[in-house]
Order: C-alpha cells, then structure tokens, then sequence
C-alpha cells in the first residue's frame, strides 16, 4: 500500500489534501481550528529551509556566472519585467473594479486601529537592504538583506583567483544538492500540511465571502486569474513554452502558496518548478529569492481594487490624473514594502490617508484579508516563475548564440 502511495505524483497528492480540506473546512466551521498544529508544523518546515537553501543556491548560482556583468545582465532583465507586471497588476485591478463595482452601496463599517506608516523613499528602501548585522539579518528572517549579502559573497567569489573560486563554487554547489535533499524529504508533509491550513482557512473565513465584501473578493480573484493567464501568455511568446505544460509544471508552486500564504516559505519549490521547466540554476537561484522580496502583483491587484471600492462607496470622482498618482504610490509602496512595517494592511492605510480617503475600509477588509492572500501569494509565486523562466530562457539563448 505504501508503495502504490508512493508511485503516485505528489501534485495529485497536493491537489487532494487541498479539495479535502476545503471540504473539512466547510463542514467543521471554527472547529477545522484542531487541524492548526499539523499546517503549522509543514510552514515551520518550509521556514526552517527557506533561508539556507536561499544562501547556498544564490551563492552557488553566480559561481556558475562568467563574470559580473551576467549578473548585472540577468538583474536588469528579472527587475524590469517585476516591475513591468507590477504595474499592470495595478491597470487590471482598477479596471476589473470599474467594472464590477465592489463599492457601489458598499457601507464603511469598521474601524483601522493599526498605525498609519510613511511612505517609504527610494534612497531609504536601498538602505534597508545592508544589514548592519548578517547573523541578525538572519535571525530576523531578513530575505531582503540575506539577498544582497549573498549576491554580493557570489560576485565576490567570481573575482577570485581560479584555484579556490572551483573549490568554493564546488562547495557550495554539493550543499545546494544536500539542501535539495532536505527540501524532498520536507515534501513528504505537504498534501497534509496543506490540508490543515487550507481546512483552518476556509473554515475560519469561508462564511465571510457571500457577505457584504463577495464583489470585492470576486473582483480581486477575478483579477488574479487575468494576471495568471499573462503569465501563461508571456511565457509562451517568450519561451514556446504551452500554457497547458507552464500551469502543469507551475502546479505544485501555485497549491503551495495558494495553502501558506508565504511567498518566502514557498521559495524552495518555486526553485523546483523553475528547474523543471528549464531555467538554468544561475537564474532562478536569484530571480526567485529576489521576486519574493519586490515583487507583489497580488498586493498590487488588491490594493487599486480596494481604492476603487473606497472611491465608489464614498462618491469620489475617479479621474486620471488620481488614477496615475495611485498607480505611481503603488509600485512606490510594493516594491519598497521591505521598508514598511506590518503588513500589506498597512501599506492600504498609507495609500488611503496619501490620498485623503477614509481608513474605515481598511477595517472592513481587514476581515476577508486572509481569504484574499491565499490567491495574492499564489500570483505574487507564480509571477516570480514566469519571469524566471523568461530571463532564463534569454540567458540561455545568448550562451547558444
């Protein structure tokens, strides 16, 4: 019986333990709650690897580099396109939301009592990228920071004389393989892992989502499965690559996220799904990390979807110079985000009192968050592969040239 378990995919696996708990969800109501120690323990693990298989697969991805410049060269392209689909993340959010019109008769119930932040400046998101402390970076969870010191330890390595550049790039490549290793045996856990926190979920949320705010949740879905089919659409002009085999291969990134709403627990897999539809390890070693950090198409889609409800429940007249500013302040606020504290409700009340809107929507939102992320955090991942494999697939066609 074990064996027959065994022969079949874990993505089969993965996509039950999901449908189960949905159903286990529904049915318990608040109960599903007893499942919480099993879903925790599996994000517990992906945590635990995240970080060291970050550091030796980023490392050991720039030794295998010819020079400094290739690095420089893929960093341009991968910040390009996060920033590029960024930006349309935001288009799609206002315009699915000018559509479907979450705010009309929407009443501003509830209240923010979190703190209000600033808005994060270039010169100081840069900054906050050095740790004054690696080991504390570390101890922090910092993968911003761990991101930059490890690119930097791997340019510094590609500078050194040939000797024991082999021998730390050999190095660090046999512990990538050791950590790939520790990364299958945690795979065990994840159709049960993913049943307990998918089951807390839907049972802690799912009784929220016909409510008051089911057009706002809608609107922000139907804007994650517009950004998921560009990403099958640009993947496929880029690379040859079908959306059929993208969605196939990308399968077991999008349950992972879509159950732990970590974009930094999920980099390990990502890493995987990368591998497997052929981008080289110099490119996905640091696109994935990287994308992780700055890149937040599903924080984008939320956050214009929530400014235009706002703007409707309120009766504020929505021009284009206001629509521009958002979308401006927007991508001010997502690719810096590393700088703002709390959260994705913070950077909305940022947002919100920039423009002179009432936070009371960030109250009420706040309630159906958790719902929300599960599919930000899946397009936030699935965003980062595609451009991966797209970068990737220029790099490699410039070695064949």
């Amino acid at each position: 019986m074990w064996k027959k378990y065994q022969s079949i995919p874990l993505i089969y696996k993965m996509v039950t333990g999901m449908v189960l708990g949905i159903l286990a969800g529904w049915s318990m109501g608040p109960d599903a709650v007893w499942f919480q120690p099993l879903g925790k323990f599996f994000l517990t693990c992906l945590k635990c690897i995240a970080m060291p298989l970050v550091i030796v697969n980023l490392i050991a991805g720039i030794s295998n580099l010819d020079s400094p410049e290739s690095f420089g060269r893929i960093g341009g392209r991968i910040i390009f396109y996060y920033i590029a689909t960024s930006a349309v993340a935001m288009v799609v959010g206002m315009v699915i939301s000018l559509i479907i019109q979450p705010g009309v008769n929407l009443p501003l119930e509830g209240t923010y009592k979190g703190v209000v932040g600033e808005l994060p400046t270039i010169s100081s998101t840069l900054l906050a990228l050095i740790p004054g402390n690696v080991f504390k970076a570390m101890m922090e969870g910092r993968f911003d920071q761990i991101v930059f010191v490890s690119a930097v330890t791997g340019i510094a390595l590609l500078l050194l004389p040939e000797a024991p550049r082999k021998r730390l790039a050999t190095f660090f490549q046999d512990m990538s393989d050791l950590m790939g290793k520790v990364v299958s045996i945690v795979m065990i856990l994840a159709p049960y892992g993913i049943f307990a926190l998918i089951a807390v979920s839907v049972g802690k949320y799912g009784s929220k989502i016909f409510g008051t705010l089911a057009k706002y949740i809608g609107s922000v879905y139907l804007g994650i499965f517009a950004m998921c089919c560009l990403y099958a659409t640009l993947v496929f002009l880029f690379t040859r690559i079908t959306p059929r085999e993208f969605f196939r291969k990308a399968s077991r990134i999008m349950v992972t996220a879509f159950s732990t709403c970590s974009s930094t627990s999920s980099i390990p897999i990502n890493m995987a799904c990368a591998e497997s539809l052929g981008a080289p390890k110099k490119v996905y070693s640091f696109t994935i990390p990287l994308g992780a950090q700055i890149n937040k198409d599903g924080t984008c889609v939320c956050l214009t979807t929530v400014f235009i409800m706002t703007a409707q429940a309120i009766g504020a007249p929505l021009d284009l110079g206001l629509m521009l500013k958002v979308l401006i302040l927007g991508l001010i606020l997502t690719t810096g985000s590393g700088a703002v504290p709390s959260g994705m409700l913070v950077i909305l009340a940022i947002l919100l009192e920039s423009l002179g809107f009432p936070l009371e929507i960030v109250g009420l939102v706040a309630g159906v968050h958790a719902f929300n992320d599960m599919g930000m955090t899946m397009i936030n991942c699935l965003g980062d592969l595609a451009g991966t494999v797209i970068v990737g697939n220029a790099e490699k066609k410039r070695i064949s040239a």
